[in-house]
């Protein structure tokens, strides 16, 4: 019969996996993507691989000099980007099948040094580990990312979580007890409001009630620091004036 299998021979004792140290293409091409990573080499890796890695970092520390001048100043750059960068396309050619994602490979080869982070239209976000902003409290959106925000919402209708959004604003207001009008920072930090405004991009609550709710609450820029008050359409004017008498 069959010889009897003996224990695994002691981790540091592997034979290199086949290929290992073969230029590039360690992996065969055409490799699907399980059985690429499952032939991958767990606690190092390839001689291709360090090529992608070290060509990833770069394209990151350089991004300050790169960004097209399209996006806004101080935002991270985006995985579609990689697209843009010769050295990044080179080094992922070489070393990854088409089937496998340069996201997959960050994330399962290199996901201690380099982070991913979903932002709204499908879009991810890269970062050096560390050095994301808390979740949440990401930088504002840029007028980009607004536009293509607002250009996908239905135009004749509110879509479910604009609904719930407006429910909320509305029934804060009749709960609202000031004398003074509500800035929209008081009801940014009320549950009801706070919850159903998840998905709006960061910073876009005065505009999205501006451009899609205008004709029921109206907003308004109030004082010197010019924050921003809200009410039912119509009931704002002499509020206003009370505000800053106070």
């Amino acid at each position: 019969g069959p010889m009897p299998m003996g224990p695994p021979p002691p981790l540091g004792h592997l034979p290199p996996p086949p290929g290992y140290g073969a230029p590039p293409h360690a992996i065969p091409p055409g490799t699907k993507g399980e059985d690429f990573f499952a032939k991958l080499p767990g606690d190092e890796l390839l001689p291709g691989e360090m090529e992608l890695r070290a060509a990833v970092l770069a394209w990151i520390e350089r991004w300050s000099q790169t960004r097209p001048i399209t996006r806004p100043p101080g935002s991270p750059p985006q995985l579609s980007d990689t697209g843009a960068d010769a050295e990044i396309r080179r080094a992922r050619a070489a070393v990854l099948p088409k089937s496998v994602k340069l996201a997959e490979w960050i994330e399962r080869r290199i996901g201690g040094e380099v982070e991913l982070r979903s932002v709204a239209n499908g879009q991810q976000e890269v970062y050096l580990r560390g050095t994301a902003p808390p979740e949440g409290r990401g930088r504002v959106a840029g007028a980009q990312e607004r536009e293509a925000f607002f250009a996908a919402l239905p135009e004749e209708a509110f879509s479910e979580a604009e609904e719930t959004l407006r429910a909320a604003l509305l029934d804060f207001l009749d709960r609202w007890s000031g004398v003074a009008p509500p800035a929209l920072s008081d009801a940014a930090v009320d549950e009801a409001v706070a919850e159903a405004k998840g998905f709006l991009p960061k910073g876009v609550l005065k505009e999205w009630i501006d451009r899609r709710i205008g004709g029921e609450i109206e907003t308004q820029l109030d004082g010197p620091k010019g924050q921003a008050i809200f009410g039912k359409r119509g009931e704002l004017g002499s509020a206003a004036k009370r505000r800053r008498a106070n």
